[in-house]
C-alpha cells in the first residue's frame, strides 16, 4: 500500500535536524543504555532507564520496520504529503491546511506536562537519528526536521479524522474532495469478564482492533519498559511514541470506535450584497480568509486553495457558492497523546480513571480490566454542552446564523455513559450502543443521557452474536472467551449494512426462477457461518456489497422482492463472468494478500472475526481491514504478571525480505495466539536479537 521509491537527502540536513532538536531542551539520551530485544516474531521490546529513552528506542525499532509509513504521517502533519504522493496526497494537505491544527498546538503546548513533552522529544530524536544513519530511506527533503509542534499537529489532525472529518468534508463539498487515503477505521471488539463470571476467578480482557491491515492506521505491536515504572505491551499506530491500547502488570484496556456526535456542521447565511461576510444574530461578521499552498509532486508550480475561519470553526465554500463550517472538540484540544501517556503510566483503577478525567481524548470506547477484580466501560468522548432547544437537529446541518448553536464548554467525564463492575459479571462493545453493554437487567437507561450527544442506540450483528454466546455460559473460561472472540457466524436474525432490511433475499421461491435456483437455495440453506469453505458465505458476501448499491436511490430501507432478484442476477452474472461457475466457496472469492502471495480468507463484515474487503483481481476480493491486532489478557488470582497472548495479521516488518514480513500470517488465519510477557528477564533470555539503536 505504500509507494516503493525512495530519495536521498544530504547529511547536512540531518546534522541540522539533530542540532535543531537538541536546541529545544532535549532529554539526555544514552544510546548504550537503550536495549532493543527482538523476540522470535520480531516484536520489539524496548528497555531503557527513562521514558524518553524508551521512546527513542521505539522510534528506532519502528523505523527499522516501517519508516516509510511513519514519514508519510510526518509529512501529513506538515501539509506536505503531496510532495511525496503527488495528487493522491493533495486532499490530505488541503484538509490539514483547512483544520489548521497547528494553531491549537501553539496555543496549548506551554501548558502541557513537561514529562510528556520530553517523551515526544525523545521519540523525535530517535526518528531523526535513524534518518541520519539511513539517508537513502528518507522520502524527501520535507520530512525533517520535525519540531514538537509539527508532531503534535499531526496527532490533532489524525484524531480529527477519526472524529468524522474524512466523511463530513466529501459530503459538504459535493464529492469534489475524496475520502482521505489511509485514515480509516470503524471497527473493533472488546470483552471484559469479571472474576465472578470466569471459571477460574480471573479478570479477563479481549483487546481486538478491527483496523486496516496495512498503512497509516494498521496496528504495530511493541513492549515498552523503563526504570521509571513504564511497562506496557500492546498496539500503536505508525508514528506513535506510546501504546494506544494494551496491558501493564496491573491493568489492561481496549479501544473500539464509537459513534456519538463528534462533529457539528453549520450552514452560514451569506448574500451577494455582503461579499466576504456572514450573518450571525443580525450582525455581519467578516469571513477570515486563508490561502493554503499545496506543493504537489509532478506539478511545477504551487497550487493555492482558499479556506476560511468563522466563529464556528474551519469553513469552506462549496462549488455552488454556499459556506459550511465544522466544529469539532478534537480541534480544540491538543492533549490526546498526553492523556494516552497518563493511561500508559497508570498503576491501578484510581490512577487510570484520573487519566481519563483529563478529558483530552475526544473519541473511542474504553474497556478496562485489572488484577483487583475491577472491570469498567465508558463511551468516552469530549462532549459539548449543546443547546437543548428541540428546534435544533444536532445530528443534521445546523443554522450558522445564530450563537444559539455555538457551544463552548464541555461535559465532565461523569456525564458520559459508563459502568463499573455490573452484577452480570461482564461488559462488551462491538461498536454498538453503550446502553446495551451487558445483561439487560443491568444496562444503562438511555433516557438519563442527553439525546443531543447522539449516542448509538442499536445492536449490530457482532453485538447480537456476542451477547448470545456470552449468555449461553453461566461462567466463562478462557477457552470460551477465545471461542467467542474468534467466532465467524452471523446471528440468527441478520442485520444488513446501513440499516437495510434484506430479508427478501431469503424469501424468494427458487422454484420460480430456475436460472437462479442454485444460488438462491445455497443462500437460503446457509448456516450463517463465514468460513472459507462455505458456498453460502460466498453468496452472502457478494450480496453484502451489492444490496446498498441496488437500494441507493430509494428512501425506504427494505429490499423488495424485485430488488432481491436483481441482486441474485448480479451475483449470478458476476460468478459466471469471473469464475465460470456459481458454486464457489468463500475462500475462492476472498483472499488475504501479502506481497505477491495470497491465501483463502474466512470471515466477512460484521462477524466477530470481521473481514472487510475490496475488489482485487480476476473477480476476487482482497481483505483490507477487519480483525487485526488481537491481545487476550488474564490476571492471575495470585497477583503475578498477567498471562498475555497476541497475534497480528502479518508480522512486525513491512519489508518483503524480512523473516517477519508475514510470519504471523498462518497463526492469524488459523486463529492461534502467541504467548507474550512483560517480564524483562524472560524477554532477554529468549530474544533472538539484542542491540542498541546506533
Amino acid at each position: 500500500m505504500q509507494p516503493s521509491f525512495k530519495k536521498i537527502i544530504s547529511v547536512f540536513v540531518f546534522t541540522f535536524c539533530v542540532c535543531f532538536v537538541h536546541a529545544q531542551n532535549a532529554p539526555i539520551i544514552h544510546l548504550e543504555k537503550i536495549t532493543i530485544a527482538r523476540d522470535a516474531y520480531g516484536v520489539p521490546h524496548i528497555f531503557a532507564p527513562t521514558d524518553p529513552e524508551v521512546a527513542y528506542g521505539l522510534a528506532w525499532a519502528h523505523a527499522e520496520d516501517d519508516f516509510t509509513t511513519i514519514q508519510t504521517l510526518l509529512l501529513s502533519g506538515k501539509g506536505k504529503l503531496s510532495t511525496y504522493l503527488g495528487k493522491k496526497g493533495a486532499p490530505v494537505d488541503f484538509v490539514v491546511g483547512l483544520l489548521n491544527a497547528r494553531a491549537v498546538v501553539d496555543e496549548q503546548i506551554g501548558s502541557m506536562d513537561p514529562k510528556f513533552i520530553s517523551l515526544i522529544k525523545g521519540y523525535l530524536m530517535g526518528l531523526e537519528a535513524y534518518a541520519k544513519a539511513h539517508p537513502s530511506e528518507v522520502l524527501n527533503k520535507n520530512v525533517f526536521p520535525v519540531s514538537v509542534e509539527d508532531y503534535l499537529a499531526t496527532t490533532v489532525f489524525s484524531v480529527a479524522v477519526f472524529c468524522g472529518v474524512d466523511k463530513a468534508l466529501p459530503k459538504i463539498l459535493d464529492g469534489t474532495i475524496p475520502h482521505l487515503p489511509g485514515f480509516t477505521g470503524e471497527g473493533s471488539n472488546t470483552f471484559a469478564i469479571h472474576a465472578s463470571k470466569s471459571t477460574t476467578g480471573e479478570n479477563m480482557l479481549v483487546i481486538n482492533a478491527h483496523q486496516p491491515i496495512e498503512g497509516a492506521t494498521a496496528f504495530y505491536e511493541a513492549h515498552l519498559q523503563s526504570e521509571e515504572g513504564w511497562n506496557i505491551l500492546g498496539g500503536l499506530f505508525p508514528g506513535a511514541p506510546l501504546i494506544f491500547h494494551g496491558v501493564t502488570p496491573n491493568l489492561a484496556w481496549a479501544h473500539t470506535v464509537n459513534f456519538q456526535d463528534k462533529i457539528d456542521i453549520y450552514q452560514l447565511q451569506t448574500d451577494k450584497e455582503h461579499p466576504g461576510f456572514y450573518k450571525v444574530d443580525d450582525e455581519w461578521l467578516p469571513l477570515e480568509k486563508r490561502r493554503i499552498k499545496l506543493s504537489i509532486k509532478g506539478i511545477p508550480f504551487p497550487v493555492y486553495r482558499t479556506v476560511y475561519n468563522t466563529i464556528y470553526g474551519p469553513t469552506v465554500a462549496t462549488p455552488k457558492g454556499k459556506y459550511f463550517a465544522m466544529r469539532l472538540p478534537s480541534l480544540m484540544d491538543a492533549g490526546a497523546l498526553q492523556q494516552w501517556y497518563a493511561m500508559n503510566r497508570a498503576t491501578n483503577f484510581t490512577s487510570f480513571k484520573k487519566a481519563l478525567t483529563q478529558n483530552h481524548l475526544p473519541m473511542f470506547n474504553i474497556m478496562y480490566a485489572d488484577n483487583k477484580d475491577t472491570i469498567f466501560y465508558i463511551s468516552n468522548g469530549k462532549m459539548p454542552y449543546r443547546n437543548p432547544d428541540t428546534a435544533y437537529h444536532w445530528n443534521s446541518t445546523l443554522p450558522g446564523n445564530t450563537r444559539q448553536t455555538l457551544w463552548t464548554k464541555f461535559k465532565p467525564l461523569s456525564d458520559l455513559p459508563q459502568q463499573l463492575n455490573p452484577a452480570s459479571g461482564y461488559l462488551f462493545n462491538t461498536n454498538h450502543s453503550p446502553f446495551l453493554a451487558t445483561d439487560e437487567k443491568y444496562n444503562l437507561d438511555p433516557k438519563k443521557y442527553d439525546v443531543n450527544d447522539g449516542y448509538e442506540t442499536y445492536h449490530n450483528n457482532r453485538s447480537r452474536r456476542a451477547k448470545d454466546l456470552i449468555d449461553m455460559q453461566e461462567k466463562i473460561s478462557y477457552d470460551d472467551l477465545k471461542r467467542i472472540k474468534f467466532d465467524r457466524s452471523l446471528p440468527t436474525k441478520i442485520l444488513f449494512p446501513y440499516g437495510y432490511n434484506a430479508d427478501s433475499m431469503f424469501l424468494i421461491d427458487e422454484n420460480k426462477y430456475p436460472n437462479l435456483a442454485s444460488i438462491i437455495s445455497t443462500l437460503k440453506s446457509w448456516d450463517h457461518a463465514a468460513v472459507a469453505e462455505s458456498k453460502g458465505a460466498a453468496i452472502y458476501n457478494l450480496a453484502y456489497y451489492l444490496v446498498p448499491k441496488v437500494m441507493k436511490k430509494r428512501k425506504e430501507d427494505k429490499l423488495t422482492l424485485d430488488e432481491a432478484l436483481i441482486v441474485y442476477q448480479q451475483i449470478n452474472d458476476y460468478l459466471l463472468q469471473n469464475f465460470g461457475r456459481t458454486d464457489i466457496v468463500l475462500g475462492d472469492l476472498q483472499k488475504l494478500v501479502r506481497g505477491d502471495e495470497s491465501w483463502p480468507q474466512g470471515g466477512m463484515p460484521d462477524v466477530l472475526a470481521a473481514v472487510m474487503s475490496e475488489p482485487y483481481m480476476n473477480g476476487t476480493r482482497k481483505m483490507n481491514s477487519g480483525d487485526a491486532y488481537i491481545n487476550l489478557v488474564r490476571f492471575p488470582k495470585d497477583g503475578s504478571l498477567p498471562h498475555i497472548e497476541t497475534v497480528n495479521t502479518f508480522g512486525a516488518s513491512m519489508h518483503k525480505e524480512s523473516a517477519h514480513f508475514a510470519d504471523q500470517r498462518e497463526m492469524y488465519q488459523k486463529q492461534i495466539l502467541k504467548p507474550m510477557t512483560l517480564d524483562k528477564n524472560e524477554v532477554l533470555k529468549k530474544a533472538e536479537k539484542i542491540y542498541h539503536p546506533q
